[in-house]
């Protein structure tokens, strides 16, 4: 019904307010309606605190007998940091409840829905299904198939280089498009760089220009490490910073504040360092790598999200996007939506399958 896409867009928004502050929870937003009119709306805002169904409810002080909810996720059904929200639903007599998906945590999988449905509520499933889980998609990757959400994101000229001949990259995207960046640094568990990117761009890997959610793990990868490395500004920054490089490979006068992760000997294996963040509990990681980052990445099957920032300058001629032979990521990957940001144009592809 198109009403209830209506007010579950609405719950959809609210949802996206706590996006980020609310880890390892999913963001969640939900809306009461009574006789065609809102009286009461909440969002999760962070771990340990009310859930959104619970400060819907409170907001509507008292006025929810009879009425419709509508919610982003699944209500819980277990005693955790809070009660259930099942019995919240139940206690405040409304009649309705619309859900846009199934919570994918297996401690609630369906168990929701179904104590709701024994208590004599109406319950409507999968209204703005893809939309929910797009927005809760690191959550509903670590619990649906056990692994962290990887984004890989690429700035591009409109020929499609990602630096000229000599190597440089910066700023081929505009202001508003690395502001965007840093927001997305600001939601995600970790950021990592190549080696030679960080060399580069001499680049921080924090999230300026707005206020994060968050200050995620920072990583640089690769191998061959000299000492010359470690008077980047990366290495100087403080929060937590890791190497992510191979078994054999040689590391002099690393910095004590710096983590030395091995996995893999003549190539980093990726798979087995999500296994590890996995065991850390953090559900995403952001790659802001080159070409040869990327296109490791791609070969080891890893990537979920690839998001390239495409960029009204033109090159020329310099090093292109991506860099693998016999790699059909057309059919692997597929176009979810496209925004202009300035001029520039963001696309954002996401691998088929992540989300089902």
């Amino acid at each position: 019904m198109e009403v209830d896409r209506e007010y579950m867009a609405l719950a959809l928004k609210l949802a996206e307010i706590g996006y980020g502050f609310t880890w390892p929870n999913p963001a969640v937003g939900a809306v009461i309606v009574r006789n065609g009119r809102i009286v009461g709306i909440g969002y999760h805002r962070r771990k340990g605190e009310d859930h959104a169904e619970v400060l819907a409810i409170k907001d509507a002080r008292g006025l929810t007998e009879g009425a419709t909810m509508y919610v982003t996720l699944e209500p819980h059904s277990f005693y955790g940091l809070v009660p259930p929200c099942t019995d919240a639903i139940i206690k405040a007599k409304i009649k309705r409840v619309v859900i846009a998906m199934l919570d994918p945590n297996p401690k609630v999988s369906g168990e929701g829905v179904r104590i709701l449905r024994e208590n004599g509520i109406d319950v409507t499933l999968g209204v703005m299904e893809k939309e929910a889980k797009f927005l809760n998609r690191f959550f509903y990757k670590f619990h649906r198939h056990k692994k962290p959400y990887v984004i890989l994101k690429m700035a591009v000229s409109l020929d499609g280089f990602v630096a000229d001949i000599n190597g440089n990259s910066k700023w081929i995207s505009n202001l508003e498009s690395r502001k965007l960046v840093h927001k997305m640094r600001g939601e995600v568990d970790a950021v990592m760089v190549g080696r030679k990117t960080l060399i580069r761009d001499n680049s921080l890997l924090t999230p300026r220009h707005v206020f994060p959610a968050r200050v995620p793990v920072r990583i640089v990868s690769g191998r061959n490490f000299s000492k010359d490395i470690f008077h980047l500004d990366f290495f100087k920054e403080g929060g937590e910073k890791w190497i992510l490089t191979t078994e054999d490979a040689h590391i002099q006068n690393t910095p004590t504040d710096v983590k030395i992760i091995r996995y893999g000997r003549r190539e980093i294996d990726f798979n087995a360092f999500l296994d590890y963040m996995k065991g850390k509990e953090m559900l995403s990681l952001l790659v802001e790598g080159g070409p040869r980052l990327a296109s490791s990445l791609l070969k080891q099957g890893v990537v979920d999200e690839i998001i390239i920032f495409k960029s009204s300058r033109i090159l020329g001629s310099g090093i292109p996007v991506f860099q693998i032979n016999n790699k059909n990521l057309a059919g692997e990957f597929s176009l979810y939506e496209t925004a202009e940001i300035g001029d520039d144009v963001m696309l954002r592809y996401i691998k088929n399958g992540t989300l089902d």
